[in-house]
């Protein structure tokens, strides 16, 4: 009886061990897999390198990105070029400085994708297998829609300007040196009825001219006018309501729900049609700040991976494609409903990243969520900025904000003159630092600074 229950006791041990060393083997060959899996990341813009610089810091040894452009930019500087704040040739450096180390660099574009193969072909033919797909291809600029535009940026003197460019960032403040100093000029700024990257760009440029005009003592020479397809200010209420009352208090034209029709570049003359009423009006003017209808790009819209609208379809949290389980999209090119700006990628990609490892390393669902967060520094002087912050529905989440912020930058604030002088600071000199230093270098993780952030759901990490 002894022996038979010694060989029990011996047998279930050795059973435990097995299980001890299945499991271990198991782990072992996830962490093997998690460095050997073949990831291709689409675009090499602000959130294709940030993602691939930091889904090389964990551990993966085979990540492509394709990206066709010698050259990189860093596109929030351009409303400083515009305002003359700033050189557009501090927001560009060459691409082979800033594709991170240790990946692999298809200079080429995508023609198409074979998800159904795990498969991209490129535009020579060539195609890359993977293992898992990052599209984060950015959004396309259709200058071209308006007629009018492109001859008028193309000409030099013509009072069209954009900073949506890094060319044309640089002709705004050239253009706005010839009418400043002109008697009753009319400055327009507008945007188109499309999707755009940075939505608040068009009103920053805005601000920053006003008040260089103010500075010079040449404001009342000149009308300033808002003429855009929205109803209001801006998209999310809280900040709409400070924009008006600034717009009122610096004598601000607003022209709601017009549309940008034309342009007359040797007559100087804007179409626009008013959407309430599809009447068609007409307005001289001496400077005009234009923006290209945006939409995503032809080759994504082409694809598999598109929702109607020609966006990647993602799961507005986890990232993840709603059609391949192995695709994952950031950025402009995506179908979350989050206002399109740096900032928000700043919190999409450790999500991104995150979920990706967890796929690799485990068959639980996914857990990472991104929350909507967006930021939009608002621009309304050579010195203040307005730093409007928000998630999905418009929701406030304020980094500085006593209500909405966490300890002990929530004690900072967010209203008054040293607050928007502080956030001016933020923009013009610390953000743009921290991207080509850190950002770039998968070290940069938005409003937690250096610190990586915890993007599991809580919820589900609580098993609710």
């Amino acid at each position: 009886g002894r022996i038979l229950m010694a060989s029990a006791a011996s047998m279930g041990t050795l059973t435990s061990m097995t299980l001890v060393t299945s499991c271990i083997d198991e782990e072992q060959t996830r962490k093997q897999d998690k460095g050997t899996q073949k990831i291709v990341v689409v675009g090499g813009g602000t959130a294709g390198i940030g993602v691939a610089a930091m889904l090389r810091n964990e551990g993966m040894r085979n990540v492509t990105v394709i990206e066709p452009s010698s050259v990189h930019y860093y596109q929030p500087l351009w409303t400083l070029v515009g305002g003359g704040i700033k050189s557009n040739k501090s927001s560009v450096k060459p691409m082979k400085e800033i594709i991170p180390k240790g990946t692999n660099w298809a200079q080429k574009r995508v023609s198409t994708f074979t998800p159904d193969k795990n498969k991209v072909t490129l535009d020579d033919g060539t195609s890359i297998d993977y293992d898992y797909l990052v599209v984060a291809a950015g959004i396309q600029s259709n200058w071209d829609k308006v007629p009018g535009v492109l001859d008028g940026l193309k000409k030099e003197g013509s009072g069209v300007a954009s900073v949506y460019d890094y060319t044309y960032s640089e002709k705004t403040w050239k253009e706005f040196q010839l009418v400043k100093d002109k008697l009753n000029s009319t400055m327009i700024f507008t945007m188109p009825p499309t999707v755009i990257k940075c939505a608040g760009a068009p009103q920053k440029i805005m601000w920053l001219l006003e008040d260089t005009l103010r500075s010079l003592g040449l404001r009342d020479r000149a009308s300033i006018q808002f003429w855009v397809p929205g109803g209001s200010m801006f998209g999310v209420k809280h900040y709409a309501e400070k924009l008006e009352a600034l717009r009122k208090e610096r004598g601000v034209i607003a022209m709601f729900r017009r549309e940008l029709i034309s342009l007359d570049v040797d007559k100087k003359v804007a179409t626009f049609k008013n959407l309430d009423t599809n009447q068609m009006v007409q307005q001289n003017y001496d400077l005009i700040h234009v923006v290209p209808h945006m939409c995503a790009p032809d080759f994504i819209r082409d694809s598999k991976l598109a929702n109607k609208d020609g966006w990647v379809d993602v799961d507005k949290h986890t990232m993840q494609s709603t059609k391949y389980q192995n695709v994952f999209g950031l950025g402009d090119c995506t179908s979350t409903p989050n206002s399109k700006t740096a900032a928000a990628i700043t919190s999409q990609a450790p999500v991104v990243v995150h979920n990706i490892i967890r796929s690799i390393e485990s068959n639980k669902p996914l857990d990472g969520k991104y929350n909507g967060y967006a930021s939009c520094p608002l621009i309304v002087a050579r010195n203040r900025v307005i730093l409007a912050e928000f998630g999905y529905d418009g929701k406030l989440m304020e980094t500085f904000s006593r209500e909405t912020g966490q300890f002990p930058l929530n004690m900072f604030g967010t209203e008054g003159a040293i607050q928007q002088r502080f956030f001016f600071f933020l923009k013009e000199q610390l953000f743009p630092l921290v991207y080509w230093k850190m950002w770039v270098h998968g070290r940069w993780y938005g409003t937690k600074g250096p610190f990586k952030p915890d993007v599991r759901d809580k919820d589900a990490t609580q098993g609710k």
